[in-house]
């Protein structure tokens, strides 16, 4: 008897003993979910495709001359911010991207592009591209819960982020850095010599930068740790990689898988068949080759065959479609600076501005568009083509808004983004392509004559007889006769007639 009351007993208190536990690991997990609140953690890179990403189009800004959101850091490091030195920081940040999200979304733009974020240790690298502690985000542009607090920002607004990438190089920091202490990490052949010589460029000194051994394994282990460190951690959509021409392909495909999401590579060469190999190594590059054209046709006034020629090398691409293309950046003059303006009126260059962005935003490819030009900027060489925006956000101008209209179309039709491209008409002054996606269909017409001009567009693949066409840029409908259409076009006007009404 009295054991069967001992075991009543304890199996009392058995009972209350579990609704004691429960009720315990019920505070635990609430006490741990609210402390995870406020603690950093690592964000989980978004494994976007390239096909993925040529829905978008993307704003390029350089993070220290956008906006100096937060003072505090100015100053960081030692290198102190010094606006009258073109070639010393100037004080954007972080804060300074994330105050002018809706800026740049309301121009339309899906994803943006910013230099490099890992620390510098010199009064000039307010670019990002001489790396000193690969581990660390450099102070003048904030930390890394700053950085993770604008791609969460940027995500909210529906806009990828596309961080830029240094793995050739590091600084001018004497072989010897944090990430990289050792002198054998690093190639020893002084400058480029011959860059028609591959070997050279791959083994040699970008302007006295100190030049990263991939074949040394320590040097290529921490590189492909540290890029896969970087992207799960920050939570970034993308990588624009630089320098990729001075790598050696074979490393730039296990850097990519490295990284395990989409890979942008600068090659800084004109020539499609020495670009084109490397979209087998990444994903794309930045079409250099259509820049120049772009430059010379639109800019120079140069015949529209020009572009035939062009797009008649896409063979070389793995998938043109993923192309950055664009009209300028931080390494060339700004459009407005070579732009040759009107015969007639030098001085008026707005017009082959928004030609070139209107091929730029409607053609194959995803378009970049460097910050300022939509407020105008037209500085020339480094450092005059990185100028301060800081209290030039105005949202009234002609360009930006002309802007904010490319992107509108460019957004609403699928067949602009990544449909197939056929060329309906070409001569000296006027082009003309169709894209297509599914039901979507758009017929792009450029006008780069200084006069106005009509043409018959024939031979449409995707519009029936009668059916009526909607301009994007201006609203104008257009009804097609047969298999063609007729287009009256001022000087320099685009038009992108789309069928989605």
């Amino acid at each position: 008897m009295q054991g069967k009351q001992l075991l009543l007993h304890l199996g009392q208190h058995s009972r209350w003993f579990r609704l004691y536990a429960g009720v315990a690991l019920i505070l635990i997990a609430v006490i741990v979910a609210v402390t995870l609140q406020f603690l950093p953690s690592p964000q989980h890179a978004q494994a976007h495709s390239a096909k993925d990403w040529t829905s978008r189009s993307i704003y390029f800004i350089m993070t220290d001359r956008f906006s100096d959101g937060d003072t505090s850091n100015d100053n960081a490091g030692g290198f102190n911010t010094n606006r009258s030195d073109p070639t010393a920081w100037h004080g954007g940040d972080f804060q300074g991207i994330i105050n002018h999200l809706d800026y740049i979304k309301n121009m339309g733009f899906t994803a943006i592009w910013i230099t490099p974020v890992v620390m510098q240790h010199d009064a000039h690298a307010y670019h990002g591209y001489w790396g000193y502690d690969f581990y660390s985000i450099d102070g003048h542009l904030g930390n890394m819960g700053k950085l993770q607090e604008l791609v969460a920002k940027a995500h909210q607004r529906n806009i990828w982020v596309m961080l830029d990438v240094v793995a050739n190089h590091t600084g001018y920091y004497n072989y010897n850095t944090p990430t990289f202490p050792n002198y054998n990490e690093y190639h020893h052949n002084g400058d480029v010599a011959d860059y028609n010589n591959q070997w050279d460029v791959e083994n040699q000194d970008v302007a006295g930068l100190n030049d990263l051994d991939q074949s040394n394994p320590t040097t290529r282990s921490t590189l492909l740790n540290n890029i896969k460190w970087l992207v799960n951690t920050t939570g970034v959509d993308g990588l624009r990689v630089d320098t990729v021409k001075h790598v050696p392909k074979d490393f730039w495909a296990a850097y990519a898988q490295s990284a395990g999401t989409f890979t942008m590579g600068e090659v800084f060469n004109g020539d499609p068949a020495y670009d084109g190999p490397y979209t087998h190594y990444l994903d794309a590059v930045l079409d250099y080759p259509m820049y120049y054209t772009i430059h010379d046709v639109f800019g120079q006034n140069q015949s529209m065959w020009n572009i035939h020629d062009r797009y008649a090398s896409d063979f070389q691409y793995r998938d043109p479609l993923t192309n950055g293309v664009f009209i300028d950046n931080h390494d060339v003059d700004r459009f407005l600076c070579d732009a040759s303006g009107n015969p007639s009126a030098t001085w008026d260059k707005w017009p082959q501005l928004e030609m070139a962005l209107s091929f730029t935003f409607s053609g194959r490819g995803i378009p970049i568009m460097y910050y300022g030009t939509e407020q105008g900027f037209s500085g020339c060489a480094d450092p005059k083509n990185r100028e301060d925006m800081f209290n030039s956000f105005s949202t009234t101008g002609t360009l930006y808004n002309y802007v904010a209209k490319l992107n509108y179309a460019r957004n609403m039709n699928p067949a602009i983004q990544n449909g197939t491209q056929s060329e309906k008409f070409v001569d000296d002054t006027f082009y003309a392509f169709e894209r297509e996606n599914g039901a979507n269909d758009v017929l792009v017409g450029l006008n780069n004559a200084w006069s106005t001009r009509t043409v018959t567009i024939t031979n449409l693949d995707n519009f029936s007889n009668g059916q009526v066409l909607h301009d994007e840029l201006t609203g104008k409908a257009y009804t097609v006769s047969g298999s063609s259409v007729t287009l009256t076009l001022n000087s320099h006007q685009a038009v992108e007639l789309t069928n989605r009404y």
